[in-house]
């Protein structure tokens, strides 16, 4: 792998447009410093429903400047986590920010003690203010003291520092040692496991690399476990400083959700989709004729010898013809995305696992990837893309404290794109070994991705909260049992558990992000349903699909997928979902029987 500066400058994303060198981002974290200090001065009481409004405008251009500074302090971390100077500049900002939101945080808490009459009068004034305020008033009873604000505003890079060690451990401690197969150099980390080795249909080796990484992980495991407990810990002592009934009440208020909403999409997905993915399971044990299938198998494809390579510029064609339903504005959008270096696809040394998009208000959005020529990573693109578009539309509809929906709802627009794309190519398909490889990369890629590995770390993460919320000290014992306990439920016997599935948890970083996993399912229960509407509905459908992009968090996250046509307050878009990924795995059970690929 190259260095990040020996790339092709046209894998990489234009984050100059964000800001040109260090000496703007600096100028411009000066001009914020400057912002805060005026905001601060000139509103210390809010007289009159104007008044409100004209504050809320300022403090919106407070918060469009911030996130733009915070979007390129983090995410050119993310490319390349070797550059010292890249990641003290993150750490410099991070510090600047927390004297800059103790500086603001008298705002909110004087905004939501301000008089009741007045507040209602600028909600009917300024109707595009209505739910910020609401949620604003809302969370009034769990705001602390001015000067008590200012203290926990000011301690946050200590609370948000678990994240930091948690990266600092993954990847910059973790050392892989490389090892040979068969006369092959063998490259072993986080990227060549995850991309490549965890799903190699060379059984010895695959099992072999799976051993090899977790051995490293497990050196971590204390550090990690450690480190994991300490945030969860943070959380829990906050939701009591603040007056919340439980951890999963503070951390849920984030998102705008009930708690039974919450345990209603772990408790379904337990009981619904289990016996589907171990039926999915067995296919996997049969095509390869494994003696046992065990955890280290799971990411084997259905027919690792069909899937095309695909250049970055192909899969611009099929992604632009895939979502052309969408209206030629998304694709115009799309085609932006591609000419003007939106998008990150170089592997390089130091750059992170995964893929992420990231929409700064007031500019466009960014997309970080590590493109492999497969196939499925069309569907990648086409998924981080479906979050792009989202930002684009939503931060030119809505001002910037409006313009990023709830988490719960933010994975619907982006599984929507991807499993429209799945559909495009299904439509596509010549004949039923290429229908089997798409169906078999709607399983392997989207759901089982998005709707397994996720749920459960959702559920995993849940049984955390209620030890602590319990009172209970975590070890990483405990940690390691927990996981494995949720890992049985699910698989029950179709799997076997080897040495390092316990381990798992160790490779996600979202146990930092709130109570995140289990948003997944929220998102592709909504997508799975919309991507219908996107390929087999109406014109209507699509435009109404468009208009929904727009709102984004104008309204609660129950409202958006009101307006898009699902009622989440039920559990039947998440069993709909369910049966549907039922219905891809019977279909690739009966096509590999066709073809003759059972053993």
């Amino acid at each position: 792998m190259k260095n990040r500066h020996e790339v092709n400058i046209n894998e990489t994303w234009a984050i100059e447009e964000l800001f040109e060198n260090d000496e703007v981002f600096l100028d411009s974290l000066d001009e914020l410093k400057s912002l805060s200090d005026d905001f601060t001065n000139k509103y210390k009481s809010l007289n009159s429903a104007d008044q409100i409004y004209e504050a809320l405008e300022a403090y919106g251009e407070i918060r469009a400047l911030t996130d733009r500074l915070a979007t390129f302090a983090s995410i050119t971390t993310e490319v390349d986590t070797t550059d010292g100077k890249v990641m003290k500049r993150f750490a410099n900002f991070v510090n600047e920010m927390s004297k800059i939101d103790a500086n603001l945080s008298f705002f909110e808490s004087m905004l939501a003690k301000t008089d009741t009459n007045l507040l209602e009068e600028a909600k009917k004034n300024h109707p595009e203010y209505k739910y910020y305020l609401e949620r604003v008033i809302a969370n009034s009873k769990y705001l602390l003291s001015d000067e008590t604000e200012k203290v926990l505003a000011n301690l946050v890079p200590t609370f948000d520092a678990p994240y930091k060690s948690y990266a600092d451990i993954r990847y910059g401690d973790m050392a892989f040692e490389d090892f040979e197969y068969d006369g092959e150099k063998i490259i072993l980390n986080h990227n060549t496991f995850e991309e490549f080795l965890e799903a190699d249909p060379r059984d010895d080796l695959r099992r072999d690399a799976f051993k090899r990484y977790h051995d490293v992980l497990r050196k971590y495991q204390n550090s990690d476990a450690s480190v994991y407990v300490t945030h969860v810990e943070n959380e829990k002592r906050l939701s009591d400083i603040r007056g919340y009934d439980s951890v999963f009440d503070y951390l849920l208020s984030r998102q705008d959700i009930d708690k039974e909403i919450y345990d209603n999409h772990i408790d379904t997905i337990m009981a619904e989709l289990a016996p589907h993915m171990r039926k999915y399971a067995k296919i996997i044990q049969k095509i390869y004729s494994l003696d046992e299938m065990t955890y280290a198998d799971l990411k084997l494809s259905i027919d690792p010898e069909y899937e095309p390579e695909v250049s970055i510029d192909q899969a611009r064609e099929y992604i632009v013809e895939g979502l052309s339903n969408l209206g030629e504005e998304y694709v115009e959008v799309l085609n932006r995305a591609f000419d003007e270096r939106w998008i990150d696809y170089a592997q390089n040394i130091g750059k992170r696992t995964g893929a992420f998009a990231a929409g700064p208000y007031g500019s466009h959005p960014f997309i970080m990837t590590t493109y492999n020529n497969k196939m499925s990573q069309v569907m990648t693109l086409a998924h981080e893309l479906g979050h792009a578009g989202q930002f684009y539309y939503s931060n030119n509809t809505q001002n910037a404290l409006n313009n990023d929906m709830s988490m719960y709802f933010v994975e619907a627009p982006s599984t929507a794109n991807e499993i429209t794309m799945e559909r495009f190519l299904l439509n596509k398909a010549k004949d039923d070994r290429e229908k089997l490889w798409v169906l078999s990369t709607m399983i392997s890629k989207t759901y089982y991705h998005n709707f397994v590995t996720h749920f459960i770390e959702a559920a995993f993460q849940r049984e955390v909260y209620r030890k602590v919320e319990a009172g209970e000290n975590l070890s990483t014992d405990d940690l390691n049992q927990l996981f494995t306990e949720k890992l049985e439920e699910f698989w029950g016997d179709s799997v076997k558990l080897v040495e390092g599935a316990e381990l798992t948890w160790m490779r996600q970083p979202h146990y930092y992000m709130g109570l995140y996993p289990y948003t997944y399912s929220a998102g592709l229960s909504v997508g799975t349903i919309i991507s219908d509407k996107i390929v087999n509905g109406t014109d209507k459908d699509r435009e109404n699909w468009i208009e929904v992009l727009k709102l984004g968090g104008s309204v609660s996250p129950i409202e958006l997928a009101s307006a898009a046509g699902v009622d989440m307050t039920t559990t039947k878009p998440i069993s709909e979902t369910v049966a549907f990924i039922g219905s891809l795995i019977d279909q690739i059970d009966e096509l590999a029987e066709k073809l003759g690929m059972y053993k």
